[in-house]
């Protein structure tokens, strides 16, 4: 037995010599494998959140799109008013005629001589509309409920654009604290295999601690990578989020406390009723929800009164030089009277089909209120949640430092083995991803209970 125990005693021993003179891997960061991000002309590299807001407003193809379409009712709102000014016309002709024979007359020397004659014509009309039953104002108020309805949806993408910004800037610093509390737990599993070695040098660990300590330096290595990996993905979606390309090097200011342990920044939250009547009065979309039914109001209003008789007023005043040379001028003045007698039933159809746009608005009130309602209740619970495990997550923090203090201190003496040291360090790994998570999900609840509410504080 006493030879079976020295050739395991000398065993171990070349083990622990093969295991100390063994390099640690080589590893590449993901952030080598790729094309480095580059400084766009005239954007900065540092953004605080009010900053990035303001680019995404200028170069963001969605918001774009948004404008163009309220521009698109603007301009239809400017047409319909247009539709109470009088009409005016002007027209000009200028003729040269060739004639090779007698013109106006017949035989010989009767009419207009063989010749090359100038006609010039011009003249100028007018007309206006004097009664249509109501038709063009109806118009008119289709146009202006278009219009408003149009400007609340661009607001509300505007306030869309912000929480999509506020989400990217929180997730790159979601990523950029992450990565640092890995670069921290490489560091501190980097040191842990050096305190092996020196133990086991010195007799107090055996060799196979060392393994043990080389492989939690390996997955918290693994993990460093993996989570770098998140972050280039996430700077990438915080760039184009803005309208900028994926490689655009542009990093968010962090503006919330350094310390993971620190209490967040007070914030108020409404009681569900007060925050949904604030949110009916203040919610783009719900506005212009309102707004769109009332166009479509009008606009069956506006199709009945096809039917109705219209008159117009109507002048004119021209001149005309004919081929005799003898100018004449022309005046009018009058009126007309249209009457609709039968159209194929065109009308009754645009008054079915505005009827039904109508009701289908009315009911988009209903969802519109309904959507508001489940926004308002669900932000205001997340915020309410996202407090709490932030401050759980700190507690937690706090708890798994002063644990792992003690078992690194015990592990030092000689009084605690390197199965407690270990596991004292993943749990304060944990604490420390978890409170980091805890901070930005906290920050992105609050901007979507003002999202909630359509007081976006970034985009008044």
């Amino acid at each position: 037995m006493s030879h079976i125990a020295t050739r395991v005693s000398v065993l171990s021993l070349l083990v622990a010599m093969v295991g100390l003179a063994l390099p640690a891997p080589a590893h590449a960061t993901t952030q080598d494998l790729i094309a480095p991000r580059v400084a766009k002309a005239g954007v900065p590299t540092k953004v605080t959140l009010v900053q990035a807001v303001a680019i995404a407003v200028a170069q963001s193809p969605t918001l774009a799109q948004a404008r163009a379409t309220y521009a698109q009712a603007l301009a239809k709102f400017d047409v319909a008013k247009s539709a109470v000014f009088p009409s005016i016309s002007g027209s000009a002709a200028a003729t040269r005629t060739f004639s090779s024979g007698t013109i106006g007359g017949v035989g010989g020397g009767l009419g207009t001589p063989n010749g090359i004659y100038n006609s010039v014509n011009y003249g100028l009309k007018l007309s206006e509309l004097i009664y249509d039953g109501g038709r063009v104002i109806a118009g008119i108020h289709v146009a202006k409920s278009g219009q408003v309805a149009g400007r609340d949806t661009l607001i509300r993408s505007l306030q869309q654009l912000g929480y999509t910004v506020a989400q990217a800037y929180y997730g790159v610093l979601l990523a950029d604290r992450t990565v640092s509390v890995d670069e921290q737990i490489v560091k501190q599993y980097l040191t842990q295999e050096r305190l092996v070695r020196a133990q086991i040098r010195v007799g107090a660990a055996a060799p196979s601690d060392l393994y043990s300590a080389r492989a939690l330096t390996a997955q918290a290595r693994l993990q460093l990578v993996t989570d770098q990996g998140s972050r280039i993905a996430a700077q990438a979606t915080f760039a184009t989020t803005l309208g900028l390309d994926a490689n655009a090097l542009i990093e968010p200011i962090d503006n919330t406390a350094s310390s993971l342990t620190a209490p967040a920044a007070k914030f108020t939250v409404l009681p569900y009723d007060r925050a949904l009547k604030r949110a009916l009065l203040m919610r783009p979309d719900y506005l212009a929800a309102l707004n769109n039914y009332e166009a479509a109001k009008e606009n069956v209003r506006f199709n009945r009164l096809t039917k109705f008789p219209s008159v117009n007023a109507n002048a004119s005043d021209g001149y005309q030089s004919g081929l005799n040379g003898i100018p004449v001028q022309t005046k009018s003045l009058g009126a007309t009277l249209t009457v609709p007698i039968f159209d194929q039933g065109l009308t009754n159809y645009n008054v079915a089909v505005a009827a039904a746009q109508a009701d289908a608005a009315k009911a988009g009130i209903t969802l519109s209120r309904l959507q508001v309602e489940s926004d308002v209740r669900s932000a205001i619970a997340k915020v309410a949640a996202a407090q709490a495990a932030l401050d759980q997550a700190q507690a937690s923090l706090k708890a798994a430092q002063v644990g792992y203090d003690a078992a690194s201190a015990q592990y030092k003496a000689g009084v605690a083995n390197l199965v407690t040291l270990v596991t004292a360090e993943a749990t304060l790994a944990t604490a420390q991803k978890n409170a980091v998570s805890a901070v930005y999900s906290l920050q992105t609840a609050r901007q979507n209970y003002e999202l909630a509410l359509g007081e976006s504080e970034y985009t008044k």
